[in-house]
């Protein structure tokens, strides 16, 4: 292992420096009041209530609490581990305790019972944060077997058919695949008024005079049945996110057997997408039809004609990431890719005023019909209808777009960075500021303006993102004072709009990672550190971290030691030691290094800046600690 040492003195650290070591204290503290204020006793949280019978939220009672492991994992104090994993653990209890409308409990086995994966991939984020916080963890490694055997041909589940490489149905789960009724809906809050028809419904073949008619309550009973009919079996993308189930597997244990779910899955996908003419279908029937389920390509679960590309295109990109990791080869972005671009073809310029010309890019697909629903800043017709040209619809600017971020990332092709800035640059928004409202519960949004910080636009980027996390704790803390106790309501997001952790900063800056796709994606960085002397992952105590630029070739980075003794940190090129560094130069000195990891020294009120040369995907992934017997490349 290289070993380097910080030569730059300093009498007072960067501002940047300062702040990440004060939000990172700051947020322990608001851990331990948040638990004392809004869990019972033993942890437990007070969300499902003892009679309750549903089927949906735990999720979100995870969300609450699903990145105290990652800040952990990123050089956090203790409580962020301890506390996690107290309120998981109280938190399954209390989901097995719970009764669904179908004779056995909301939480089966430690796994929810049949739900949708974008809500068993919220959900799992906590199980994927694990592996980086606690990689030891005998009961972490035994869930992550436990989670991904769910998924396998031979598993008592029948969630998945080896045969045709498909899961058998939109909602899956330690009960597998047959226990899918919209009309237990009808004792949930949403009704008739079903949570996606906001969005416009996707059906336009039925017997109404407009989509909108299937809302009326007089005909819930009809929703329900259409529901059942077009959307409770068969596969849809969303399901490509059981590929971090599988991946999170392979990083615990290496065996291979998790590797192959993943390609064979992926390419599965990828031969129904090419099948369908190069747009990936939202919906195939359980005997590998395509459209086989909503009667089109387009109209399933999440699909072209629901959420749109928000949703589609999150098992594309999330899957093939994983298959990236996995093998090494990024081609599977091609996958990924592929969408993107037929969306921007399809897009439609505007000249909205003399100097910024923009595009509009379509979101959803569907057939022509009454499109009259709430669809702020998108292109409308004349008389106000949503704008529909060749089955496009809902034409507006990709604003943030996550997926080309993960595109690029992974990729490191100019041809994906220059994709990206387009998407950025149609849209008028000014991406060298940070907003600094509450941040959303994905935990993103500001992606463009910390490229815009990579690219040498946004010098003070790094001081303005933490201050805007920092914020978000003052104003979590602030809420703390004023309920001063349990929350007079309490539903299943009453955590996750108290959790008082944000992380997205922390992650950008001293990973140079962006956000992980929420909806299930894993965390994929270019660096990560180790403290050695107290053999944990994270920064050592009193030490902060800034990528300060990452390309093709590598990334250079700044270590920053205000502690009152020497620190030692171990760097890793990558989450889970995919990369290597070839080079690394320091100051003067350009060292070989052909490794995934090399340590700095840091004496007491010292800095050093590295520019590292990094051979990307070259190595088995893993969660292993880099001290672990056994590791190696």
């Amino acid at each position: 292992m290289v070993e380097l040492t910080g030569d730059t003195s300093f009498s007072r650290p960067p501002e940047w420096a300062l702040r990440q070591r004060t939000l990172m204290e700051t947020m322990a503290s608001a851990v331990e009041r948040f638990t004392d204020q809004y869990l019972g006793p033993e942890g437990d949280p007070f969300w499902p209530p003892r009679d309750h019978t549903g089927i949906d939220g735990f999720d979100d009672i995870i969300e609450g609490f699903y990145n105290w492991p990652l800040v952990y994992a990123m050089g956090g104090d203790e409580r962020f581990l301890t506390e996690a994993r107290t309120v998981y653990e109280a938190a399954l209890e209390r989901g097995a305790e719970t009764e669904t409308p179908y004779g056995h409990p909301m939480v089966v086995d430690e796994f929810e019972q049949c739900r949708d994966w974008f809500h068993l991939g919220e959900g799992n984020l906590y199980t994927y944060n694990m592996g980086l916080a606690a990689p030891t963890d005998q009961t972490v490694r035994e869930r992550a077997r436990k989670f991904a055997a769910l998924y396998t041909a031979d598993a008592d589940s029948g969630n998945y058919d080896a045969e045709r490489n498909l899961i058998r149905g939109p909602m899956n789960g330690s009960m597998g695949p047959d226990f899918c009724d919209f009309s237990q809906y009808e004792h949930h809050p949403y009704g008739s008024d079903y949570r996606w028809a906001r969005h416009g419904l996707p059906w336009r073949d039925l017997e109404f005079d407009t989509a909108t008619g299937l809302l009326d309550p007089d005909n819930e009973d009809r929703l329900f049945e259409v529901l059942n009919e077009r959307c409770a079996t068969g596969d849809i993308p969303l399901n490509l996110n059981i590929t971090s189930l599988m991946t999170n597997a392979y990083l615990h244990t290496g065996e291979d057997r998790y590797r192959e779910w993943v390609t064979e899955y992926v390419s599965a996908w990828r031969e129904r997408t090419a099948e369908n003419g190069g747009i990936i279908p939202d919906n195939v029937d359980r005997s590998g039809e395509i459209g086989g389920v909503a009667g089109n390509w387009y109209g399933g679960y999440y699909g072209w004609s629901w959420g749109g590309w928000h949703y589609v295109g999150i098992g594309p990109t999330v899957a093939a990431e994983n298959a990236v990791l996995l093998e090494g080869d990024r081609e599977f972005l091609d996958f990924p890719r592929s969408q993107l671009d037929r969306l921007i073809d399809a897009g439609i310029d505007v000249s909205e005023d003399p100097v910024h010309d923009t595009r509009y890019i379509p979101h959803k697909y569907n057939d022509a019909g009454d499109y009259h629903y709430d669809a702020t800043g998108v292109l409308t017709e004349d008389d106000g209808e949503v704008l529909w040209r060749d089955g496009w619809y809902e034409f507006k600017p990709h604003s943030d777009d996550p997926y080309a971020v993960h595109l690029w990332l992974a990729s490191q092709s100019e041809a994906d960075r220059k994709r990206l800035r387009r998407l950025r640059d149609w849209s008028k928004r000014d991406w060298t500021q940070v907003d600094h409202r509450a941040s959303n519960k994905h935990g993103a949004g500001h992606e463009y303006a910390w490229l815009a910080y990579l690219d040498g636009e946004f010098e003070d980027y790094p001081e303005r993102i933490i201050e805007a996390n920092h914020a978000h704790v003052r104003e979590r803390l602030a809420l703390m004072d004023e309920e001063d106790g349990v929350p007079e309501t309490v539903d299943e997001d009453y955590l996750r709009d108290r959790n008082p952790v944000f992380h997205r900063g922390l992650l950008q800056l001293t990973m140079g990672a962006p956000q992980q796709i929420y909806y299930g994606g894993l965390v994929m960085a270019q660096l990560r550190h180790f403290d050695p002397q107290r053999e944990r992952p994270g920064l050592p105590e009193g030490v902060s971290a800034l990528v300060e630029s990452v390309d093709s070739t590598g990334v250079t980075f700044t270590l920053v030691n205000d502690a009152g003794g020497e620190r030692e940190v171990i760097v890793q090129a990558g989450a889970y030691a995919e990369h290597d560094f070839r080079t690394v130069e320091h100051g003067d000195r350009t060292v070989d290094v052909d490794d995934p990891v090399v340590t700095v020294t840091l004496p007491s009120g010292t800095k050093a800046t590295m520019e590292a040369r990094m051979d990307r995907f070259v190595n088995d992934p893993t969660y292993a600690l880099p001290w672990s017997e056994g590791r190696s490349k």
